[in-house]
Order: C-alpha cells, then sequence, then structure tokens
C-alpha cells in the first residue's frame, strides 16, 4: 500500500553520472610511464630549488615566482621538503634580499602572499610604500596590472586589524575591474578568473587544471615544469578515478539507496570534498573515508530534512544517540522500515571505516590525515543529528530558529576531539562559514518546499529589521570575518599540526567553490564543468 504520509520531499535532482565510473579499469602501462617520467622531471626542476643556488635561479626572487608557479600548478607537493627549505631561509634573510624588488608592486605582494600562505608571518606594513601620506593607495600603480593583481590575491591573506590590506583589496578589485576590458584576451580572462575565484580561496586541483592552461600561454613559462604539470595531473586524474570506482561499488555493497530513494545521489560530489581536503597520491585511504562520510552525512541530512516526519525523526534521534548502548536494538525495532533499513547501512558504515582504520599500520603515509577526516565526519554528523532534529522541533512548535544559535559551534564534544582541544577556532570558523554559505545559497529552495521554518536569512531578516539583501551583506561580513579567523589560525607557530588545519581550509575553499555558482550540490549541472575537468578530461600532453 502507497505510503500516505504528508512529507517534505525534497524532489532533488538526479545524478549527471549515473554509474559511469564504476567500470573504470586503470591503465596501468600508461600509469608507469607517467610516473616514471614524473620522477625524471621532479629531479630536473628540484635542481632549481636548491638552496645553494643552483641550476640557474640563482636570486631568491626567481625562486619565489618558481615556487608560486609549482604551487599553483599542483605540483609543489612533490618538493615539500626543498620549498620549506627555501621559504624558511627566505624568510629569515627577507630584510637584506628584498631591498633589490623594494618598488616592485608584483614582487612584493608575491612574497607576502606566499610566506602568509605557508604560514610566515610577513607585515603587511611592507605596502606602506606603496600608500601616500593619507594611506591610499598610489594612483601611480593602477596601471600596473601585473602588480594590481599580485596585490589582490595577496589581500585574501588579510587577518583581523591589517587595514591597510582593506584598503588594498578595494583598490586593486575596482581598479581591475575597470582595466578589464582594456586588456587582452589571456590577461584579461585571468584577471577575470581571479576577480570571481581569488587563489588563496580556490581548490587546489580546480586552480591546477585552470592555470596549467594559462601558464602554457605565458611566455615566461618553464617547459619543464608545465610538462611536469601535465603528466602529474594526468596521472593523479587516473587515481583519482580509480578511487571514484572503488566508492561507488563501496555505496553499492552499503545497501541504503534502496532504503532512502529520497535522497540525492551525489556520489562524485562527495568524493570532491575528500578530493578538496587531499589531493595528494598517498592520502587515497583518507580521500574515500571522507566521501563516505560525506554520503552518510547527505542522507542524514535528507532524512531529517526532507523526508521524516516528525515523529520518527524523533524515533531514529534516539537510535543514533544511544548508538553504543547495550538495549540499541529496542530502540531501532522501534523504527519504521525504511529507517531500519538507513540504521544498517550506517553500522556498516562505521565497521567498514573501522576496518580500513586497523589497516592503516601497513600504510606508508601518515595517520594523521585519515584521522582527521573521520574526526570532520564525527563533528558534522553530530551538527546533522543535533540541529536537524532542533529544526523539527521547531518546525512543529512554529517557533523561528535562532541564526546565532546555528553558528555557536559547541557541538563537539571533548571526548570527540580530544586532540583538537574542544572546538578549536579553525574547526568553528569551518563551521560557521558553511552553514552560512549553505543558507544563503539555498533559502529560496528551502522555501520552494514549503517548509515553514525560517531559513538562516529570514532569520537574521526578523532579529535585526532588516530587509532581505541587507541581511545576506551582513552575512557576507561574518564569513570574511571566519577567513580572518582561519588565516590567523595558519599562521606559525600553530597550536596543533599546522597540516590538519590546512585540511580543514580546504574544506572551506570547496564550500566556496560549490556555492559560488549557486547551490552547486542540490544542482549538479552547476558543478558537471569541475567533474569533467577533473575525473573525464585529461589534459593534452
Amino acid at each position: 500500500m502507497p505510503d500516505q504520509t504528508l512529507r517534505p520531499l525534497g524532489n532533488f535532482k538526479p545524478s549527471l553520472w549515473g554509474d559511469r565510473f564504476c567500470s573504470f579499469t586503470l591503465d596501468n602501462q600508461l600509469f608507469e610511464k607517467y610516473s616514471k617520467e614524473v620522477e625524471v622531471l621532479k629531479e630536473e626542476v628540484n635542481d632549481m630549488l636548491v638552496v645553494n643556488d643552483a641550476g640557474g635561479y640563482k636570486s631568491a626572487p626567481e625562486k619565489m615566482v618558481l615556487i608560486d608557479a609549482l604551487e599553483r600548478l599542483g605540483v609543489s607537493y612533490l618538493f615539500e621538503k626543498e620549498i620549506e627549505e627555501n621559504l624558511e631561509d627566505m624568510f629569515k634573510n627577507f630584510e637584506d634580499y628584498s631591498h633589490v624588488f623594494h618598488d616592485d608592486l608584483f614582487m612584493v605582494s608575491l612574497h607576502f602572499r606566499v610566506f602568509r600562505q605557508r604560514g610566515y608571518n610577513l607585515s603587511s606594513s611592507v605596502f606602506k610604500k606603496f600608500t601616500n601620506d593619507n594611506g591610499e593607495f598610489k594612483v601611480t600603480i593602477s596601471n600596473d596590472v601585473r602588480g594590481m593583481l599580485s596585490l589582490y590575491e595577496a589581500t585574501y591573506l588579510r587577518i583581523h586589524g591589517e587595514d591597510i590590506l582593506e584598503e588594498a583589496f578595494r583598490f586593486t578589485k575596482a581598479g581591475l575591474e575597470s582595466l578589464k576590458p582594456y586588456l587582452s584576451p589571456d590577461l584579461g580572462e585571468h584577471v577575470a578568473h581571479a576577480l570571481y575565484q581569488p587563489l588563496h580561496r580556490d581548490v587546489q586541483r580546480i586552480q591546477a587544471r585552470y592555470y596549467i592552461s594559462f601558464y602554457e600561454n605565458d611566455p615566461s613559462r618553464n617547459e619543464k615544469v608545465l610538462r611536469l604539470a601535465k603528466i602529474d595531473f594526468n596521472r593523479l586524474q587516473m587515481l583519482h578515478n580509480e578511487e571514484l570506482c572503488h566508492l561507488f561499488r563501496w555505496r553499492k555493497e552499503l545497501n541504503i539507496m534502496p532504503h532512502i530513494p529520497y535522497a540525492r545521489n551525489r556520489a562524485v560530489e562527495c568524493y570532491c570534498f575528500g578530493l578538496a581536503c587531499f589531493f595528494e597520491p598517498k592520502y587515497s585511504l583518507a580521500r574515500l573515508i571522507h566521501a563516505m562520510s560525506n554520503i552518510v552525512i547527505s542522507a542524514l541530512d535528507d532524512t531529517y530534512d526532507s523526508y521524516g516526519t516528525y515523529e520518527e525523526l524523533k524515533l531514529f534521534t534516539n537510535a543514533l544517540m544511544r548508538w553504543d548502548d547495550t538495549d540499541v536494538m529496542d530502540a531501532v525495532d522501534q523504527l519504521p522500515e525504511y529507517m531500519k533499513g538507513f540504521y544498517t547501512g550506517l553500522r556498516k558504515y562505521f565497521d567498514d571505516s573501522r576496518e580500513m582504520m586497523s589497516k592503516r599500520g601497513q600504510k606508508s603515509y601518515g595517520v594523521r590525515y585519515l584521522e582527521a577526516a573521520v574526526c570532520l565526519f564525527l563533528f558534522e554528523t553530530r551538527n546533522y543529528i543535533v540541529f536537524s532534529n532542533l529544526d523539527t522541533e521547531w518546525h512543529h512548535s512554529g517557533r523561528h530558529s535562532s541564526v546565532q544559535h546555528g553558528m555557536d559551534g559547541d557541538i563537539a564534544t571533548p571526548e570527540a576531539f580530544q586532540w583538537l582541544q574542544s572546538n578549536p577556532r579553525m574547526l568553528s570558523a569551518y563551521s560557521i562559514m558553511a552553514r552560512i554559505s549553505n543558507d544563503i545559497m539555498t533559502s529560496e529552495a528551502e522555501r520552494n518546499k514549503g517548509y515553514t521554518m525560517a531559513t538562516g536569512v529570514e532569520c537574521y531578516m526578523k532579529q535585526h529589521g532588516v530587509s532581505e539583501s541587507e541581511a545576506i551583506a551582513e552575512l557576507y561580513k561574518k564569513v570574511e570575518n571566519t577567513w580572518k579567523d582561519m588565516n590567523e589560525e595558519i599562521i606559525r607557530p600553530t597550536v596543533v599540526s599546522r597540516d590538519l588545519l590546512l585540511r580543514i581550509l580546504n574544506l572551506s575553499r570547496q564550500q566556496d567553490v560549490m556555492y559560488k555558482i549557486g547551490d552547486g550540490y542540490n544542482n549538479p549541472e552547476l558543478f558537471k564543468d569541475f567533474v569533467l575537468a577533473l575525473f573525464v578530461d585529461p589534459i593534452p600532453i
């Protein structure tokens, strides 16, 4: 008999990819060919980076340009030790050698950005020489497109209280917008890309794919570096496709989709979050577990937000909160059939993750990244369980949720995050940024569902008595503040492993990309070009 229950159905769009990635087979011969050439080119490029200035890159400024190219092209992970040695030495001696480019806006901005990206706290006072007595940037630099673009990108590393970078952002953004129509096609497109998606907030693999195309047309390009970037991108693309294939097969074995046909089918997009977090080949297991967790989180979200009734969700939440109790099956027995199947799948997810984790001692890469992925999952899962249950309570009681309550970030328990020391600022900033971005981009869809609970934007409007456009503008200001929080947290010395903090930063970048184009998760067509670039279309060699 058909289910006659009135449910807040999401009517989500189907996946664009079906089972496309299930049948991928790695071409071992081609992969080995690529890997061998990568090793040869890696040695040749490495000679350009040695601290004793061998290989033709004799000056620190030239090395900084090379390091920046390697990072943008997505191959800096091959030279981590060499890059660190160079930057440590260059930062220590910056005052001694920076006089050679003291009035070069491009070079000063490049050093500032790369140092800050790597956690070296170069003072923003280095830009004072480009301002007048009133603290305004000199008009004479406005036609220096290369310098203006470099300064613009540097402003995204600003932290709280850096007024000079706030002014630099306004000045360069307006200046580049006005210059854009008069630039050559290649440079104009490059400026437009930066204005839309600044480097510091871009997903590394997406940035690499874009920048390889741009760098190929750069007259100053290094051919060996370019070839290394192309071959390595295609090599990693093959590995990432193999992982996608494993993920699709695992999801089929998990067997939750037949029980929850209302849920979004977004396995590819879920994998993209893991890929954004850590793309390097040695973190394959961490990527897979992160992608698996995203699939489960998405299903939880859809169950709470777009299918379950109030009474069903109370029962389901009770069963989840009694996860480790000996009498948990008593709670499970009270669930409707579809929830029983889902609950069984959740337990299988944890069993599979535990089994994969137990084998980590046999892996050659750092366990800390895998642990980061799992802990982030636990944080987000508890967010969904608690927030969604509260949302349901508010919906049925006629109350409105508080935006500030939803952004407090006090959900993570000390037990779950002992090594993160009870909800650190970095994780809280990510949570706030992700929640606001999601609220803004999904508010219209939520209203169209007929769901009566106020969206985050509507809550802000009611609390502060402002219009929708004013509310969105203020919420985006909060997002900007969270980016400053994260920028401060990655400056050395850090309270925890900087590598972990960068993974959280990478998740924030994925959120920025996903929701800048609209609601890229609910509307997979918006994210289609990224998927094609990352997994389907190799770079012509």
